[in-house]
């Protein structure tokens, strides 16, 4: 086995969404990264296909949820079966109230040329197949067509999923269960229409969940609690039995562009990270696809990891700021593990108890309308909320909290908060115009881009301190008044820009 030792400080491994977008944020950080994939194409195939409002916001923040939504088809709506309740994602106070349906292939498409563009070297066909730690130092084994040889960098992450080699390597576990039945996906046309573009049908045998991909496909994700595993590839015969048998009817489906079975798991990670290694996205958590998360969960991983790698590589903080990252990101992970969990067996239950709480709870949480606004909050992410922070500043319940597109009116035009995030610092929003009140090497290399001026339009509680900071991946680091700005913001900084 031969060695090299290349110029890379971080080396990711995998080359799914959540690895590209890893990569995009670093490289935009100044970051030397490289990522090998052992596949030898990007995915072809849906696979997972549904983009939800924060995931959507994060990727205007990089200027990419425009060309997202050109290739997308938006579905604002979605129904379930059980008393025709409907959950209303428009509601939501965000510019993407829907759940953006785009194939997993065309989303890895964008990612990885924002991050081949910002000079990162995706190299597919390479298999990271061990990894060890050496002091300060990473020491991959890659294989490429019987080649294998030894490549070194400062960091490695593990986006390499559920199956993790470098989760492996870490020796962290993957504690979890499998559920007692499979899911059969099946990318088809439909011979007989559906009146929703997103329906969840509900009945004794199981569920199926309908996704209209705006082309004249469907995406049929089908439970049959009755139906036993099996090895063979799924045809179209099976589907359309399936769905005869869940729907009540023929829906005469044809020309089907990809069809897969798996087994569904709940599993987490018992720790994200082991010196300089580290997992994101499904490596270090997988979960019931009900409510489709897991990219979501992947893309938002990179998000809050990326900055911070960023800030400890480039040596403006201290690798503790690293922890936040588990902190942070492993309550997420487990509290959509545990809902979906939930969901899952109640929905696909037969027993009596379950199938009158199902649509009890689906009927309470689609109308009534405070509980529809938390339902489709946290099954979008807008409702995500980092309260390890609030303990770290506790100047406002708004820290540790998403800061919506807010529009800041200064001495030239409105200026939008996604747009000013965008060179992957920091922001400040100040009303006044008086002295800075953050460190002049904060603001002198980049880092953080301030802002003066007033937030405009009824923003709720955003109207109401004169001073907010907040974070590249657009949460609040801090906000307050600017009387106690000086002290507080101080504090906050040294956690969170430079340590």
């Amino acid at each position: 086995m031969s060695t090299k030792t290349v110029a890379y400080d971080v080396i990711i491994a995998g080359a799914g969404p959540t690895g590209l977008m890893l990569a995009g944020e670093l490289a935009m950080a100044g970051v030397r990264c490289r990522v090998v994939e052992r596949r030898e194409d990007r995915t072809r195939e849906s696979r997972a296909l549904g983009l939800h409002g924060r995931t959507m916001e994060v990727l205007n923040m990089r200027g990419l949820a425009e060309e997202v939504l050109a290739r997308a088809n938006p579905i604002p709506q979605v129904r379930v079966s059980l008393g025709h309740s409907l959950f209303d994602m428009s509601r939501l106070a965000t510019d993407y109230g829907q759940l953006t349906i785009i194939p997993q292939g065309e989303t890895e498409e964008i990612l990885e040329k924002r991050a081949t563009d910002l000079g990162v070297a995706v190299d597919r066909g390479v298999a990271l197949t061990g990894c060890r730690q050496n002091g300060p130092v990473v020491h991959c084994t890659l294989e490429q067509n019987g080649k294998v040889w030894e490549e070194s960098a400062s960091w490695l992450v593990g986006c390499d999923g559920s199956r993790s080699r470098v989760r492996e390597a870490m020796g962290a576990e993957f504690t979890g269960a499998t559920y007692p039945y499979t899911i059969i996906v099946a990318d088809v046309r439909l011979g007989t229409p559906l009146d929703d573009q997103l329906l969840i049908r509900v009945g004794r045998a199981g569920l199926v969940v309908a996704t209209d991909f705006g082309n004249g496909w469907y995406r049929m994700g089908v439970i049959d609690r009755d139906k036993p595993w099996s090895d063979e590839p799924v045809t179209l015969d099976e589907v359309e039995r399936t769905l005869a048998k869940l729907f009540g009817r023929n829906m005469r489906p044809s020309e089907p562009l990809w069809t897969s079975r798996f087994h569904i798991q709940e599993r987490q990670a018992s720790f994200y990270r082991q010196g300089r290694m580290l997992i994101a996205g499904d490596a270090a958590h997988v979960h019931s696809p009900l409510g489709g998360q897991g990219l979501n969960l992947g893309i938002q991983d990179a998000m809050n990891l990326g900055w911070k790698l960023g800030a400890v590589v480039g040596g403006r903080a201290s690798d503790d700021l690293l922890d936040t990252f588990e902190l942070e990101r492993r309550r997420v992970s487990q509290g959509v593990i545990k809902v979906t969990d939930i969901a899952t067996r109640m929905m696909t239950s037969d027993r009596l108890p379950a199938r009158i709480a199902r649509r009890t709870v689906m009927s309470v949480a689609s109308r009534i309308p405070a509980t529809h606004r938390t339902a489709v909050g946290h099954l979008s992410g807008i409702a995500t909320r980092y309260p390890t922070m609030a303990s770290a500043v506790g100047a406002s319940p708004l820290t540790g909290t998403r800061v919506p597109d807010l529009r800041v009116a200064g001495h030239g035009a409105p200026v939008r908060i996604h747009e000013a995030l965008r060179h992957g610092g920091f922001v400040l929003i100040d009303r006044e115009d008086g002295a800075p009140l953050l460190p002049a090497v904060a603001e002198g290399d980049g880092r953080l881009v301030r802002i003066g001026g007033r937030i405009v339009a009824d923003s709720g509680p955003w109207n109401k301190p004169e001073v907010v900071l907040i974070r590249p991946d657009g949460y609040c680091a801090w906000a307050g008044p600017r009387a106690r700005a000086r002290q507080e913001l101080a504090l906050a900084c040294r956690r969170w820009v430079q340590s």
